[in-house]
């Protein structure tokens, strides 16, 4: 049927919040089928636009601006939302802090426990065990904190997040042994890990559509800035006090003080209380985000958040029954494995899980070390061109994102970066390299660092995007916790690939991770769809209609041509448009 035989909408008829009579079948097929005919039967009493299918979740007018007014309009949620993407830049801290730091010389004076050349080191084991760690407190924040944020409020889950980074900084600022630091390792992993999920999910649901995108990318230029004060401080305290490691440690709580204030000064998500029903709280909070807009009706677009939460909800309960407590919502985790939420799961996951496997842990996670096995004098400098490098890239990416599709700039870094390995790994083909193949290296190290950037700034917001709103923090903790299961095996084997005192592969490592990595960069082609400019309902609307990925960018949705309609009845006035639609 063409766009232009849809836009002639039947009358509407009497519909039903029930469920048909078949949802109770176990049949996986009877239920897909049984959401599709609740998909498209749901009636939210808050919204019967008079000509528009009532089963449609429509655009708000608000959809359709552009980019740069989007941004003067809807300030006051873009700057809350750039305001909590602050509590990137401890993120980016911590792991810049606690990768770098092990070139230290007062670091290796207080933890090495190795000898090399009548010199103490780190050994390759201790490393690992702290790579490995920090992985799997990553993964197990990943994995727990959306329990919290989806039971008792996002800004629950960022207040434990919090507390449990003071347990590891204070760990780190009283560790005098190396088993001590694994502890500070675990508990720092947890809170990133916590943080970069939980905060991206956050902002994905108070900003608006058309800028959402570039807003998200927000978080990597925070954690790119914490990298870059990070790798500052320790720069100076090499070259002022280079047996001195212990100020570096304090001046991350700095930032701890800064996160707290953050986070009591950001509002809950409306999204949260539509679904926990809420709905007082949740007007009230989309007043503060967005009601001092000229001709915004909170009361309509609270609806649209309603009536798309409903319609996911009556699947869940259609799925599991009423919720009857904790270790049910555990065992309803896996719903995140089949069926259409299962293929939404991959999307979000596949993006970390390609970046790690492109050598994240090589010239990042260990971008110091890494510079020192490689012959660069300074490693510190390093890191910090690598942190300055990503900013650049980062900006870039803020500004184009939504022009280009996320799904083109994705692509764009995951060839990017399987070209930049093959060329970085065929310099360690050199033998005796002068100075020059140094800097070529470094050249070359800097690019790979732009691209493998993309992936990441993307990734983060296709895990927050993915989800579907009943199931959005879960998704997106789940799939990051997928993507550092993989960066562990790599973190833990890393060291032994660099270590002289083991395979001493060098640059070379990049070729293992260029030929790991190659099928799935070829399966990204297949599986990363377009999410931009795209309301949860449509996007909800795309997966469950099964739509190519390389297609979502092009399609027109049943949302965009309700508007549409609405449009060519009562013209472009938006006030007009969400009057009748109440």
């Amino acid at each position: 049927m063409s766009h232009s035989d849809r836009l002639e909408i039947d009358p509407v008829p009497q519909l039903t919040t029930a469920a048909p009579d078949y949802a109770v079948e176990k049949d996986p097929n009877v239920i897909e089928s049984a959401k599709d005919d609740l998909y498209h039967n749901v009636v939210d009493e808050d919204i019967k636009p008079p000509y528009v299918n009532e089963a449609v979740v429509m655009r708000s007018p608000f959809d359709d601006m552009s980019f740069f007014r989007t941004l003067r309009v809807f300030w006051k949620a873009e700057l809350i939302a750039f305001i909590a993407a602050f509590s990137a830049a401890s993120d980016g801290y911590q792991i810049q802090m606690t990768g770098s730091i092990v070139a230290n010389k007062g670091f290796i004076t207080q933890f090495g426990t190795e000898m090399s050349k009548g010199k103490l080191i780190l050994s390759a084991q201790v490393l690992s065990i702290w790579g490995g760690v920090q992985s799997l407190g990553q993964g197990m924040g990943m994995l727990t904190t959306h329990f919290i944020a989806d039971r008792w409020g996002r800004k629950a889950g960022f207040f434990w997040l919090w507390i449990v980074l003071v347990g590891g900084v204070l760990c780190e600022s009283l560790a005098r042994d190396w088993k001590v630091w694994v502890a500070a390792k675990l508990l720092s992993g947890y809170a990133v890990g916590s943080v970069q999920f939980m905060t991206t999910s956050y902002m994905a649901e108070i900003l608006p559509i058309r800028t959402r995108g570039s807003l998200l990318i927000t978080y990597t230029i925070w954690y790119d800035i914490g990298q870059v004060l990070a790798s500052t401080a320790l720069k100076v305290l090499n070259d002022k006090q280079p047996h001195n490691y212990l100020t570096a440690v304090y001046t991350e709580w700095a930032v701890i003080g800064l996160m707290f204030f953050v986070y009591l000064y950001i509002p809950e998500s409306p999204w949260w209380c539509a679904n926990h029903d809420k709905h007082d709280r949740g007007r009230t909070i989309l007043a503060k985000l967005n009601g001092n807009i000229e001709g915004y009706d909170v009361d309509y677009h609270y609806g649209l958040i309603k009536k798309t939460v409903q319609i996911e909800r009556e699947y869940g309960e259609m799925l599991h029954g009423p919720s009857k407590g904790f270790w049910q919502s555990v065992w309803n985790l896996r719903e995140l494995f089949t069926g259409v939420n299962g293929f939404r799961t991959l999307v979000a996951f596949f993006p970390p899980a390609t970046q790690q496997i492109s050598g994240l842990a090589v010239l990042s996670n260990y971008a110091s070390y890494f510079a020192q096995v490689a012959g660069f004098a300074n490693p510190f400098v390093f890191s910090l061109l690598l942190a300055l490098v990503s900013i650049g890239c980062t900006v870039i990416a803020f500004l184009v994102t939504d022009l280009i599709g996320r799904r083109a700039l994705f692509l764009t870094g995951v060839v990017g970066t399987w070209c930049c390995l093959m060329i970085v790994g065929g310099m360690g083909l050199i033998k005796n390299p002068s100075l020059a193949d140094h800097k070529l290296t470094l050249f070359f190290a800097l690019v790979w660092r732009m691209v493998s950037d993309l992936e990441g700034t993307l990734g983060r917001s296709f895990a927050a995007e993915t989800g579907s709103s009943r199931l959005r923090v879960k998704t997106a903790g789940v799939s990051s916790a997928g993507g550092v299961a993989v960066g562990v095996l790599f973190s833990t084997t890393v060291p032994y690939m660099l270590n002289t005192a083991n395979a001493n592969w060098g640059l070379k490592t990049c070729f293992f991770f260029a030929g790991i990595s190659l099928p799935m960069c070829v399966a990204s082609f297949f599986v990363i769809p377009d999410t931009s400019k795209r309301s949860p309902a449509e996007l909800d609307e795309m997966f469950e209609k099964k739509i190519k990925p390389w297609r979502f960018r092009g399609y027109v949705t049943d949302a965009q041509l309700a508007l549409q309609a609405e449009k060519e009845r009562l013209g472009d006035d938006t006030e007009a448009i969400q009057h009748q639609a109440q």
